[in-house]
């Protein structure tokens, strides 16, 4: 049976306070070849699909280990005393996609020992494993974004060189959790192409409640990125705060009703792809580059006033 680390279960293994809480978790889970170790003991967890318990220990220690079952794949998910049942929420998708896969070494010159590699959970369910979003057949965008609004964020970075400016609107849902981001301590910035209207209301708007607005020339990308705030994982109220990651969203979806498949409007057929949280030192220096680049919002508001509008369109640093 191939095995596949999830990242909770390695960090239940190095958190641990007793120095020899990992041995004994791996001895019982796994031979010394890394191939699961079978035990008739295993019984069902309740309440997340495909997954077992472990007996480790049982008297005063308890240990315990939970981990799900795909076919012959099995995925190590979380390890500790027994209390460890009470009310465990499932991986989420990003958990899973950084997996490592615990295989038996080739006979070449170049292994020696285990090898890890990174793998996804095959024939599980789209909605648990793709990162792949759509608008149809079900509106997989805008719920990914909508999933964030009770979450703590450090930084929210929403890209897009067409916007429609209602979505921001106080009472509209997007404008709703971006201002309440806003008012949690979230830092919110918004890049987008000069508007062809030449109306900025909305920017003033945004700009009045601390939102941050860069307007950038040729501007194509798409790409909505929510990083989530590390120093609060843990905070009152948080429920399962092992679960949480940043969002990093790329596609081909503007900011407008049709794009968010948002209202009333016909959707349009857009795709987005969930980025892995390892790209985020390279997406952050992009977005970075694109506002040190690009014009704030007094510079917009100099030109516009100036019948110089013509200037946004030029590249500053060219």
């Amino acid at each position: 049976m191939p095995v596949f680390l999830l990242p909770e279960f390695v960090r239940d293994l190095q958190s641990h306070a007793n120095p020899h809480f990992a041995r004994r978790v791996l001895q019982k889970t796994l031979r010394h070849n890394g191939a699961f170790r079978r035990d008739f003991d295993d019984h069902r967890y309740e309440g997340i699909d495909n997954a077992w318990i472990r007996y480790v220990s049982r008297g005063r220690t308890a240990y315990r280990v939970i981990y799900l079952r795909f076919a012959e794949d099995v995925y190590l998910f979380r390890a500790g005393e027994h209390h460890l049942e009470d009310h465990l929420l499932a991986p989420d998708v990003r958990s899973i996609n950084l997996a490592l896969s615990v295989t038996e070494a080739r006979e070449d010159r170049t292994t020696a020992g285990p090898t890890i590699r990174k793998q996804t959970i095959p024939g599980a369910t789209s909605s648990s494993i793709h990162r792949f979003l759509r608008n149809a057949p079900q509106t997989q965008i805008n719920r990914e974004i909508f999933a964030r609004r009770n979450l703590p964020h450090r930084d929210i970075w929403l890209v897009a060189p067409f916007i429609d400016p209602d979505l921001f609107l106080p009472t509209a849902a997007l404008g709703k959790l971006l201002l309440h981001q806003v008012e949690d301590g979230a830092s919110v910035t918004i890049v987008t192409s000069p508007p062809k209207d030449k109306k900025i209301e909305w920017m003033e708007r945004l700009g009045e409640r601390n939102v941050g607005i860069f307007v950038y020339p040729r501007l194509h990308t798409k790409l909505y990125c929510f990083l989530f705030d590390e120093n609060r994982r843990y905070e009152l109220g948080l429920q399962g705060g092992d679960r949480y990651s940043s969002l990093i969203l790329l596609g081909s979806a503007n900011l407008t009703k049709p794009g968010m498949a948002l209202g009333t409007e016909r959707h349009n057929e857009e795709l987005c792809y969930v980025v892995s949280e390892d790209a985020m030192d390279y997406v952050e220096t992009y977005v970075a580059e694109l506002m040190t680049n690009g014009y704030e919002l007094p510079d917009v508001r100099r030109l516009l006033a100036r019948g110089q509008w013509h200037q946004l369109e030029k590249e500053r640093w060219s």
